[in-house]
């Protein structure tokens, strides 16, 4: 029960990784939805805009694919990296926790340019900063979840 894989899974525990993933799309299709709609009073005559639920629903299918066939892998190789290092200070491990997944954000950005602009990855800024956000809500997502449901050790009566 000692080995770093082990303790991995239990670092976050997969349903609530699951469940962060769900609430992390959602809430970034939301934003998407919200940010992108133009009131009837704003929009300009003859020209179509996208009604508020397609634009989310849109924004939902991208962001579930990108966080659970992306995202989603890179972060359990991450988990397992963090669950092998000695357990020191909160604040270490949390600088720890923040630097590994800049990375992980930085590099599942790299993976989706790649795979989105192909030849070009390097000369488009959008899917990084895209990716590296989506990867830092997951991740405010999946510590507050882990923080809510983390079982509580009750004191002797």
């Amino acid at each position: 029960m000692n080995k770093p894989w082990t303790r991995s899974v239990w670092f976050v525990p997969f349903p609530i990784k699951i469940l962060a993933a769900m609430l992390s799309g959602i809430s970034i299709s939301l934003y998407v939805g919200i940010s992108r709609y133009v009131k009837l009073a704003d929009r300009v005559e003859d020209t179509y805009y996208y009604p508020l639920w397609y634009t989310s629903v849109i924004s939902l299918l991208i962001n579930a694919a990108t966080i659970l066939f992306l995202i989603m892998p890179f972060s359990l190789f991450v988990d397992g990296l963090l669950a092998a290092r000695k357990k020191r200070g909160l604040e270490i491990r949390a600088m720890d926790v923040i630097v590994s997944y800049f990375l992980l954000g930085v590099g599942c950005g790299l993976v989706f340019s790649i795979f989105v602009y192909k030849m070009s990855a390097f000369q488009y800024f959008g899917p990084y900063l895209y990716v590296l956000t989506t990867t830092f809500v997951f991740l405010v997502w999946q510590t507050s979840l882990g923080w809510i449901f983390k079982p509580r050790k009750h004191g002797r009566e």
